[in-house]
C-alpha cells in the first residue's frame, strides 16, 4: 500500500471518530436493544399486578407512607454509555423547557415566574412511561427523541426507566456535592379509590424522586377532593406553603403533583443589616432583605444589548446567572430573547472583574399546570382525553392535573460582615465594580458539569408566591 493510500485510509478513520464524538442521536442512547425488546416482549404475556391504594383521608405517618427513598443520594462512577446520556440529555430537557416556559410566561407577564426545566420533563417522562400506542408516539417525538421510521415497534421506542436513571444522575452532580445546597424532590400521585394501579409502572416511577406519595381520592366532588389532597400535601411538604388547587374536572380520575424545594446558600456573603429598596417598577419600591457579596466574578456589561450578566458560583462547578437590563431597557425586551443557544453565548464571553454585588434574599413559590401550558402551546392532546395510559391501570384514565410546585430559596452564609468581604482579589484590577440587582432581573441554575438548566425564574419581587 502506498502512502497516499495509507494516509487516506487515516484520514477517513480519523473524520469518522471525530463524527462520532460531535453528535450522538439522542434516540440511540436511549432506546431499547433487542435483548431488552426482548424482555419486555416477555413481561407483556405475564400477568399483571394490581393494587388500589388507601384513601387520603386514611390517617398514615409520612415516614410510614413514603415509597420513595429518603436516605443520602448514592454517587457511583458512571460507565461510558451513561455519562453520553448524561451529556445529552441536557440539550433535550433544555429545549422542552424553554418551549413550555415561552407559552407559560406569556399568561403571567406582570407576576413573578419560576420554572423548573428537570421537573417538568421527569413529568412527562412518567406518564410516557404509562403510555403505549400513539400516546407514546407523540410524547417521545416532544421530548425530542422521535424515531426517523415513524414505527411503533418496540426497538423504535426510548426507555424511560434509561431516561429516568439519567435526571437522577444530573440532579445528583448538584445536590450531592456542596453543602451550601439543600434539595428535596416529593411526587404525589392521586387516583380515584375504585381505580387500581399498575404496580409495576409504580416500582418504575419511585426512583425518581426522593419521596413518592400513592393516595386514592374520591373526584367526584372536585371541591371536596381538592380540599382533601391540599391539606395532605401541606403535612408532606418540607416547607409549609400554599397549596390552593382549583376544582377538577368530575371526569378526571387521576392528578399528579411533583414538588421541588431548592435552598441555596452564597458563600462568602452576608446580610446588610437594614433592608435595601427594591423597585418593583418605576416609582414603586419595596423594602427588601439584601445580601452582599464581594470578590472575583464573571460578568458582561453589554452596552450594544443595555443588558448585565453576573454569573455566581453556588459550589465547586454550579453557578447561577444573573441577568438585569441597564439604561432603560426592560425585562420584556431581554426575555423576548432568551434560549438555550442565548445563555451559551452569554457563558462563552464573560470576563473576570472584581465586584461587590448586591441581589436581593429570595424566597420564590411557584406552581404551574403542564396541561394548561400544553393547552397554550395547542398541544392538549398529548396528555388529553384521548390519551391512552394503559400502562398504568386497566382502567380508562382522564388525567385532571400535572402540577409541578418549585419553592426557591437564595440566602447568606450566614458569615459575618468582616469575614464575609475578606476575599482574595486580583491586584492588578481595577477598583471593584458596583453591581446591584434592585429592579426585576433573571436568574438561571445551571449544573456546572452538564449546563443542565434547572431553574429559570422572572423576580418582580424576591418574596413571591404565584
Amino acid at each position: 500500500m502506498n502512502f497516499q493510500s495509507i494516509w487516506l485510509c487515516l484520514s477517513i478513520c480519523f473524520g469518522y471518530s471525530l463524527s462520532n464524538r460531535v453528535y450522538i442521536h439522542p434516540f440511540n442512547l436511549f432506546a431499547y436493544n433487542k435483548s431488552e425488546c426482548e424482555k419486555v416482549e416477555k413481561q407483556n404475556h405475564t400477568i399483571e399486578v394490581f393494587f388500589t391504594p388507601v384513601s387520603v383521608e386514611t390517617n398514615i405517618s409520612p415516614e410510614e407512607e413514603t415509597l420513595g427513598s429518603t436516605g443520602a443520594l448514592e454517587t457511583k462512577l458512571l460507565g461510558t454509555v451513561e455519562r453520553q446520556r448524561v451529556s445529552i440529555l441536557p440539550s433535550l430537557v433544555n429545549d422542552a423547557g424553554f418551549r413550555c416556559f415561552n407559552g407559560w410566561k406569556e399568561t403571567h407577564k406582570d407576576d413573578t415566574i419560576l420554572m423548573s426545566f428537570t421537573n417538568l420533563f421527569g413529568s412527562l417522562v412518567s406518564f410516557y412511561l404509562g403510555a403505549p400506542t400513539h400516546t407514546s408516539a407523540d410524547l417521545q417525538a416532544f421530548l425530542g427523541f422521535a424515531h426517523q421510521s415513524g414505527d411503533q415497534d418496540c426497538v423504535s421506542k426510548v426507555d424511560a426507566l434509561k431516561v429516568i436513571s439519567t435526571l437522577k444522575h444530573i440532579d445528583n452532580r448538584l445536590f450531592s456535592k456542596d453543602n451550601n445546597i439543600e434539595s428535596l424532590k416529593m411526587t404525589c400521585l392521586f387516583i380515584s379509590e375504585d381505580v387500581p394501579l399498575s404496580e409495576t409502572f409504580i416500582h418504575n416511577l419511585i426512583p425518581s424522586a426522593d419521596k413518592f406519595y400513592v393516595r386514592g381520592v374520591d373526584f367526584t366532588n372536585p371541591t371536596k377532593a381538592v380540599d382533601l389532597i391540599n391539606k395532605y400535601l401541606n403535612t408532606r411538604s418540607t416547607k409549609k406553603g400554599k397549596y390552593i388547587l382549583t376544582p377538577v374536572d368530575a371526569s378526571a380520575n387521576i392528578l399528579f403533583m411533583s414538588y421541588i424545594h431548592f435552598k441555596g446558600k452564597l458563600k462568602n456573603a452576608y446580610l446588610i443589616p437594614e433592608p435595601q429598596d427594591f423597585w418593583v417598577e418605576p416609582g414603586r419600591k419595596i423594602a427588601t432583605p439584601m445580601i452582599s457579596l464581594s470578590g472575583m466574578f464573571h460578568y458582561k456589561q453589554d452596552i450594544n444589548m443595555n443588558q448585565i450578566i453576573v454569573k455566581v458560583p453556588l459550589g465547586e462547578n454550579d453557578f447561577m446567572l444573573l441577568i438585569q437590563p441597564i439604561n432603560e431597557n426592560t425585562l420584556e425586551n431581554i426575555e423576548s430573547s432568551l434560549s438555550w443557544h442565548t445563555f451559551l453565548k452569554w457563558l462563552e464571553n464573560l470576563s473576570s472583574r472584581h465586584i461587590n454585588l448586591s441581589l436581593p434574599k429570595m424566597e420564590i413559590e411557584s406552581s404551574y399546570d403542564i396541561q394548561d401550558i400544553l393547552s397554550n402551546m395547542e398541544l392538549s392532546y398529548l396528555l388529553g382525553k384521548k390519551a391512552d395510559f394503559t400502562k398504568i391501570s386497566n382502567v380508562e384514565l382522564t388525567v385532571g392535573k400535572i402540577i409541578n410546585k418549585v419553592h426557591f430559596e437564595l440566602e447568606e452564609s450566614g458569615e459575618d460582615a468582616n469575614k464575609a468581604q475578606d476575599i482574595p482579589v486580583n491586584k492588578n484590577d481595577q477598583e471593584p465594580m458596583e453591581i446591584k440587582f434592585e429592579k426585576p432581573f433573571y436568574f438561571v441554575v445551571f449544573e456546572g458539569t452538564t449546563k443542565a438548566l434547572l431553574f429559570i425564574g422572572r423576580v418582580k419581587s424576591p418574596l413571591s408566591t404565584i
